[in-house]
């Protein structure tokens, strides 16, 4: 067998999927449920963040003290699941260029453990996944949004899971983050990461460019150019 050598930790919304509304429409549906406001969550985008930082974001403006919004979290978590699943049906999801093959290809792997790196909590994800075509099953660790208030915190929790699944630890370039957001190319410097850009977001490639990413993609449809990135040595 091949010996381990990378860990590739995939973003969902505007990288693996386009998620045509599904996010927004289900995380206004339960805020409203939870908290019995949406907050401000209409003035802002929710690129590169994490659904606890959402969380925050949407409803500390709007009078929700801190102690309020932590402890009815696990009520949002449930209610962001059930809405997700529940509205599914009236979003056209779709995988964004080249994905399916990537993710195939690397799911076949044994020297790459795949894995997700999503501001997304795990059963919202699995729901997206699903609609766009794709098998849950094929990563084979995850961090989520529900893990985290900022981004940068999801690397070392994602690379300590990997080293627990397979007895072997993942540091520095050996990590490799794939993501359309700044927060996608940035969030995994304090491990090392190397970072994997796409345009296929929300995200101008000017912008993606000016945060110096490793690579920059257009779209993933260059399955060997991708691998060759995720490969790539240093």
């Amino acid at each position: 067998m091949t010996s381990l050598n990378r860990l590739a930790l995939f973003d969902i919304d505007g990288t693996l999927l386009w998620p045509d509304g599904l996010g927004r429409a289900a995380f206004v549906a339960a805020l409203e449920r939870t908290y019995g406001t949406a907050g401000v969550i209409a003035s802002f985008s929710f690129a590169g963040y994490t659904d606890r930082g959402i969380a925050q974001r949407a409803l500390a403006p709007a009078g929700i003290d801190e102690a309020t919004i932590w402890a009815r979290f696990d009520a949002l978590r449930t209610a962001l699941i059930e809405e997700t699943a529940r509205r599914r049906p009236n979003h056209n999801v779709q995988p964004c260029p080249g994905a399916h093959t990537l993710i195939k290809t690397l799911a076949a792997r044994d020297d790459i453990v795949l894995g997700l790196l999503t501001g997304n909590v795990r059963g919202a994800a699995f729901v997206k996944l699903e609609a766009a075509g794709f098998d849950p099953a094929d990563f084979r660790v995850g961090v989520y949004g529900d893990e985290a208030d900022e981004r940068s915190d999801l690397p070392p929790i994602a690379a300590a899971r990997a080293a627990e699944l397979t007895g072997r630890p993942f540091a520095g370039k050996e990590i490799v983050i794939i993501g359309d957001t700044v927060a996608d190319i940035t969030c995994g410097r304090g491990v090392g990461a190397r970072s994997i850009a796409v345009c296929t977001g929300w995200v101008t490639r000017d912008v993606l460019a000016a945060a110096n990413p490793d690579f920059l993609f257009d779209d993933l449809q260059d399955t060997e150019a991708a691998l060759a990135a995720i490969e790539a040595e240093g």
